[in-house]
């Protein structure tokens, strides 16, 4: 007695399916990162213009001189960094968000002007008012954004 046995195989299929997903895998994480650094420049502006730092702790408020001179003119006494909108509006997504390497992206401002005023606030200035960063928190919501993403994306391929 013989046995007969016949198996089909989907191989060639499976091995296409894998060389389109390992061609395309790159353009999705790079896609995905630099949403990722759009949502980290909208927290920014968002936390910034509610007058805290990356840490979720108010700003140092702004000196008694300096209150007097945004009375004076007329300008809200909040701080919120946000004098003529410059610094926060050198801020575009399409200058700032720039890959710099293998998954990694990084955020700048625009113009040197407005790179030294964040650089005062952040760095030299005392009081420090240190808005351009990201605590766990935010790390860990941009992170299952991002994750989001890539299995979308990744669902579409149905291997």
């Amino acid at each position: 007695m013989a046995v007969s046995l016949q198996i089909k195989s989907n191989q060639k299929q499976v091995s296409k399916n894998l060389k389109k997903f390992q061609s395309v895998l790159p353009r999705i994480i790079d896609k995905g990162l630099k949403q990722a650094g759009f949502q980290l420049l909208e927290i920014i502006r968002t936390k910034t213009k509610k007058g805290i730092d990356f840490r979720d702790r108010p700003f140092a408020p702004y000196s008694q001189g300096y209150l007097k001179h945004l009375q004076k003119i007329g300008y809200p006494t909040k701080v919120d960094l946000h004098y003529s909108g410059d610094m926060m509006g050198s801020l575009t997504p399409n200058e700032t968000v720039k890959k710099t390497g293998k998954n990694k992206i990084s955020l700048g401002f625009a113009r040197a002007e407005e790179r030294k005023k964040a650089l005062f606030n952040q760095v030299l200035g005392n009081p420090k008012r240190e808005f351009f960063g990201f605590n766990n928190r935010t790390e860990k919501i941009i992170q299952r954004t991002f994750n989001k993403f890539v299995e979308k994306e990744l669902r579409k391929f149905r291997i």
